[in-house]
């Protein structure tokens, strides 16, 4: 298994390195045609670069995923460092594709839910994790069904934002379809503070598209057939999609230099040899493609050739950058400044809880031994009188050596003291 994984490895940098002196020596200025898998869109700036993970390939714009600087070296997804080998579920939606981050409570959700479901949101609005408030989700939005997949009861789901439609739909589901979902700024009063309008429509409402808005019945009868072709071919896709898993493959050339690496005591070698490879891959399928050896899950970062972009970002000024840079620092000072706030919340969170639990703990006390606590107050009174402590501890034979031969049941505070937590006075 060992020489299989460091095989395919090895492969896998050859490959690397053959693109890369064949995209040099090409010198393309043209730029992959990359698209972020949250907000579908291509473009980027130099303070809002695409990232790419390098275990699952996942492409996301740095503002879009929660990303203020661009780490050096490799950089894996959440999903990806966190649950590298297993699959996982999303909470608002039935599908197991996409860009996922945690909740609160150690689950799944992906990001485009959490943005398009009104009741959820991010606790940290910079690095946009983690998922709060699906616990304040509304048990209607939970029950509507999605007429994309038609399955209710898993996750939750919106509606047209059409007035009088209630078609609901996921969000994953209305993204797959390529329904209409835009989320527009406005600015409402007069201090210019902008706000944000979330507006998704279903297939019969889309705005911009003059067949759609039909009031003849004929017509409305041909876009019903058109929208249920559709809808078809979705909820097909839908259910054949599944995530990508990065298996390996053995070319033929390193599967014949294994053969001659195995000794010829083992009889029929190719089968052995095919046994094993399938052996293999089942054992990355199990885990979601990632390598059996934990050194190789982090695969090398190899410095790809200056396409356009990178030639435009290095065009740009230094005051530029200063002023990104201030934009960072800003941000970063009121992240902080925040935190700040919580931890003193949190403190005097704790210093409350601290009295309450003190407070409780008299309660219970004077509830289940109340006599004890009156001989308690008794003894404290005592206490009082005897401003030397000359009753407090035994009286020391050093000091007084024919003391116990006159007094023969010595008593003093401590003692009375035990003697009431351990309940041997039974009345005053």
């Amino acid at each position: 298994m060992n020489r299989l994984e460091k095989e395919s490895y090895f492969q896998q940098v050859d490959k690397h390195q053959i693109s890369l002196n064949e995209s040099n020596n090409e010198e393309k200025e043209e730029e992959d045609d990359a698209i972020c898998c949250i907000c579908l869109d291509g473009e980027c700036f130099n303070s809002n670069v695409i990232l790419f993970c390098d275990m699952c390939n996942l492409a996301v714009h740095q503002e879009c995923y929660g990303v203020p600087y661009i780490p050096e070296g490799q950089w894996l997804c959440r999903k990806c460092i966190q649950s590298p080998s297993n699959a996982v579920n999303c909470v608002l939606c039935p599908n197991q594709y996409g860009v996922f981050k945690q909740t609160d409570n150690n689950k799944w959700a992906h990001m485009i839910c959490a943005i398009w479901i009104p009741e959820v949101h991010f606790a940290n609005t910079v690095f946009l994790e983690p998922i709060i408030g699906i616990e304040n989700i509304e048990s209607a939005r939970i029950k509507l069904m999605c007429y994309i997949c038609r399955k209710r009861n898993q996750g939750a789901c919106i509606q047209c934002s059409k007035t009088n439609c209630y078609t609901a739909f996921h969000v994953t589901c209305a993204q797959q379809a390529g329904l209409y979902m835009n989320i527009q700024e406005y600015s409402e009063d007069s201090n210019n503070n902008d706000k944000i309008k979330k507006v998704a429509y279903c297939d019969l409402h889309t705005p911009g598209d003059s067949t759609k808005n039909l009031t003849n019945t004929e017509n409305e009868e041909i876009n019903k057939r058109e929208q249920t072709k559709r809808i078809k071919k979705v909820r097909k896709i839908l259910s054949e999609r599944q995530p990508t898993l990065l298996i390996p493959k053995l070319s033929d050339k390193t599967k014949t230099n294994l053969l001659h690496r195995m000794s010829n005591r083992i009889e029929k070698k190719k089968k052995f040899l095919e046994l094993c490879i399938n052996y293999w891959l089942l054992k990355r399928k199990l885990r979601s493609g990632v390598p059996l050896i934990r050194r190789l899950q982090s695969p090398i970062i190899f410095k790809k050739p200056p396409t356009s972009s990178s030639k435009v970002n290095s065009q740009k000024s230094n005051r530029e950058e200063l002023r990104e840079q201030l934009f960072y620092w800003k941000k970063l000072r009121q992240d902080l400044e925040r935190a700040r706030l919580l931890m003193e919340l949190i403190r005097k969170r704790e210093r409350v809880k601290r009295e309450k639990i003190k407070l409780n703990e008299i309660i219970y006390n004077y509830e289940l031994k109340p006599f004890q606590i009156f001989l308690l107050n008794i003894l404290d009174k005592l206490k009082e009188f005897d401003k030397l402590k000359i009753f407090y501890n035994p009286v020391n034979i050093k000091d007084v050596p024919t003391y116990y031969q006159v007094i023969k049941e010595p008593m003093d505070f401590n003692k009375i003291k035990n003697n009431i937590d351990s309940f041997k006075y039974f009345n005053f």
